[in-house]
This record gives structure tokens, C-alpha cells and sequence, in this order.
């Protein structure tokens, strides 16, 4: 039975127990250096599970597993029953850990919210996700009817007795990243009750930050509030509101957390939880120190190539055609401003911020960034998925990428997205740059 509490002794010495290469040899027995997770997503919702041949899945599944010694598979949700079971029991002849790949608080198709549980932004309309997807469209963790229903739905969930754990995804507020003024969320009426226990008032928040975002000046003092948390002396006077509300969102996210993390737990299973790149996290909620008390590892969304919601080119570029948009700078003016702000190196434009997305060396500072926040095992996660107008992948990026991830010194690497839709090619890519040295 899984003991969640001894997880990181398990990671710890985890290269006592005999560790297999795809060759069948015995590599790191006895040695006390960790040995990295390994982390793969498979299934990720879709209605054409019912076409998909369950031989084809199982196989890619051992396929992947051959050319890496995979430590999990993060299955994905409302997988038909008897492709479930096929998949859990090739992941345990291979002796991958079984999780459930679970979304909290956007919908899946056993669990869709009422339309008033949604998020509210700053000029009280309801939040619709980005491209009118459900899938992205959040709901509001201070909602008390949010909380019963996913409590209920983990709970339903455990006692099917099919997972060693869970991998908890989209645990936040939806990203204002594109249009901060009207997509920062959440005030709504649980909020602004939830917020005056902590002597917070929402009104006079919204109020500010209205007001801020009706001149030029006022976006940009925005946007840095939101990447860095700090607040511009523009704001001074409202400096403190500012700054508690802040909070106050982060301590949302790990109070609706906490109570489901106490049910995984008190069933004896491992958490994982997936969280926005560290540069982002401020932005959507996520406390990565607070978070990481209430879970065994955490993923970094640190998707450097990735031209749609939680990717780094997205989420900036977003910021980057706001300021140009409505504070009356440059792109390049806006790009330094960014840059400066979170700390990473930014391409000169924003059309190849777009194109290229964010150099390795912006990547190895962002993992590294992300372990310093944490002291659980902190896995980056990298896209090897090629989506049309999303991403656009080559293997020379790819291997710089990897050897930028292994010198930040990563738990290990959470490969992504859906396995399904993975060449095997890259994941010998993966086996060859990253596991490199120990499987020499």
C-alpha cells in the first residue's frame, strides 16, 4: 500500500531497488543519488476512445516503455472501463505507478458544473476559456458547491480502487494573461465573502484596478503586479488591498486543495499536481512552497514552445500585444519589460517568441527557478507533441532542451502531452540525451 508520507525517502533511495535499462541490464543498484522520476500522460479525454483498438494502445504503451524506464503513467480521464483495465495492467506488468490524470476545477465529462460556479472577472461577466472550450473554462474554488462536488467525485473515484494515486491538473484560476481587465478573476459573491474573513474587500480591489487599467500606465503596473507581485509605486496608496488579494487568491487555491488532498491521503495514495510555469504561478494563484506541503511532487508546466493556454510563448505573448495595445509602448519596450520582470531572456520579437518560442537557456533558468520554490521533487514538464498551430518541434530543439532540463538539476521530466501522439523516435531522443550518462 502506498504511503504517501515516505515518499521521499522512497525518492531518495529509490536506486537501492534493481533499476532494469531497456537492454535488461541492472543500472544505479546500490547507488544512493536519486534517480529521476519519469512521468508519461496517456489518454487525454476524447470521445473517440470507443474507435481507438485497445492492441494499438496497449502496445504503443510497452513500446514507450522499452525505450524508457518510465517511474509513472498519468492516465487520462473518463477512460472507457475495459481500455482502463488494459492499460492498468500493462502499467503494472511494467511496473509503472498508476495515476489518475484528474482536472479539478475545469469540468471533465462525469463532472460539469453549473453555470453560475464559473469564475466572475473584473467587469463581472462569466468567464468562457479560451476558445469556448469547456475543457479550459474554470470555476471558482470559494464556490461551496465547487468543493462537495470534487471532494465527491475524488471520493467516487478512490473507492473504484484502480489508481496508486492521482495527478491533479488545472488547480487555479484561469490565466488573464490575453486581457487582464476584464479576464483577472475571481470576485464573485463567494469570493468577496471568503475574502471579507480575511478583511479583504473586493469592491475597493476591483475598484483599483478598474480605475489603474483606464490609463496607459495603469496596464502596466498591472501586468507587473501580476508576474512579479510586487506592487508599482503607481498603486502605493493601494498597496496593501493589492497585495492581500494577491494572497488571498493563492490561499483559495490551497484551501479548495487541501481538503481533497486530505482524502487522497487518508486512502493511502501518492499526489501529484500538475502547476503553471514558476514565472506564471503568481498569476493564476499558485503558491508552489504552499502547494508543495500538500502533495508528494509537482510538475512545472514549463512549456517553452507552446503557442496555447499554460505554454511560456502564449501566456507572454498574451502580456506583450496587451501592453502594446492599451499602454501606447513598443513590442520592444514591452518584451524588455517582461523580460525584466520574470527574469528570463525573451526572443527580440514577438513574432518569434510565437514561432521559435523561449531559448534553452530561458528553460534551464525557469526549472531552476521552480526548484527553489520547492522542496519536493520538481519534474519539468516538456512538449514532444506536434500540434498544428501550436507546436511546431524539431530534434535539434528538442536535444537542447533536454540537456538545458538535466543541468538544472529536475526531480526528473514529465513528458507531454498524450503518449498516444508521441513518435517513438523522440522518446529514443529522450533515452539518449537525458538518461544518457546513467545508461552508459
Amino acid at each position: 500500500m502506498w504511503d504517501p508520507f515516505s515518499f521521499h525517502r522512497l525518492y531518495k533511495v529509490k536506486a537501492i531497488i534493481i533499476n532494469k535499462s531497456i537492454h535488461g541490464k541492472v543500472v544505479n543498484r546500490w547507488n544512493m543519488e536519486p534517480t529521476p522520476l519519469l512521468t508519461i500522460q496517456y489518454l487525454e479525454g476524447s470521445p473517440a476512445w470507443s474507435q481507438l483498438d485497445h492492441n494499438q494502445i496497449v502496445n504503443k504503451l510497452r513500446s514507450a516503455a522499452e525505450r524508457l524506464p518510465f517511474s509513472h503513467l498519468l492516465i487520462g480521464w473518463n477512460v472507457p472501463l475495459p481500455l482502463l483495465e488494459a492499460c492498468r495492467v500493462e502499467a503494472e506488468h511494467l511496473g509503472m505507478r498508476f495515476l489518475l490524470w484528474q482536472p479539478l476545477l475545469t469540468p471533465c465529462i462525469v463532472h460539469l458544473p453549473d453555470p453560475d460556479w464559473c469564475v466572475t472577472g473584473l467587469n463581472g461577466g462569466k468567464l468562457v476559456g479560451y476558445r469556448d472550450l469547456p475543457e479550459f473554462t474554470f470555476v471558482c474554488p470559494n464556490h461551496p458547491a465547487v468543493q462537495e462536488a470534487v471532494s465527491l467525485h475524488v471520493e467516487e473515484l478512490i473507492h473504484q480502487g484502480l489508481y496508486h494515486g492521482f495527478f491533479l491538473d488545472r488547480v487555479r484560476f484561469p490565466s488573464p494573461a490575453k486581457h487582464p481587465p476584464s479576464d483577472l478573476a475571481c470576485f464573485c459573491d463567494h469570493c468577496q465573502r471568503r475574502a471579507a474573513e480575511y478583511g479583504l474587500d473586493l469592491k475597493i480591489v476591483k475598484k483599483t484596478f478598474l480605475e489603474s487599467t483606464q490609463r496607459g500606465i495603469g496596464s502596466i503596473t498591472l501586468v507587473k503586479s501580476l508576474l512579479s507581485g510586487k506592487i508599482d509605486l503607481a498603486l502605493a496608496d493601494q498597496a496593501q488591498s493589492i497585495s492581500q488579494f494577491f494572497a488571498f487568491r493563492k490561499q483559495s487555491v490551497c484551501d479548495f486543495l487541501s481538503p481533497v488532498t486530505w482524502i487522497i491521503r487518508n486512502a493511502h495514495l501518492e499526489i501529484g499536481l500538475d502547476c503553471f510555469s514558476p514565472s506564471l504561478a503568481h498569476m493564476v494563484g499558485q503558491d508552489l512552497a504552499a502547494l508543495g506541503e500538500l502533495v508528494d511532487w509537482i510538475k512545472l508546466m514549463t512549456y517553452a514552445h507552446t503557442l496555447a493556454p499554460a505554454g511560456l510563448p502564449f501566456e507572454l505573448s498574451g502580456i506583450i500585444h496587451h501592453l502594446t495595445s492599451t499602454a501606447h509602448i513598443s513590442e520592444g519596450q514591452a518584451l524588455d519589460l517582461v523580460s525584466q520582470t520574470i527574469g528570463l531572456p525573451l526572443p527580440t520579437s514577438c513574432s518569434s517568441l510565437e514561432k521559435e518560442g523561449l531559448s534553452s537557456t530561458a528553460l534551464s533558468r525557469e526549472v531552476s527557478y521552480g526548484i527553489s520554490l520547492s522542496s519536493l521533487p520538481v519534474l519539468a514538464g516538456i512538449e514532444l507533441v506536434d500540434s498544428s498551430g501550436i507546436t511546431d518541434l524539431n530534434p535539434e530543439q528538442i536535444t537542447s532542451d533536454l540537456r538545458a532540463v538535466k543541468q538544472s538539476g529536475a526531480g526528473g521530466l514529465a513528458l507531454s502531452w498524450d503518449l498516444l501522439h508521441i513518435p517513438l523516435k523522440r522518446l529514443d531522443l529522450v533515452r539518449q540525451v537525458y538518461l544518457s550518462q546513467a545508461s552508459a
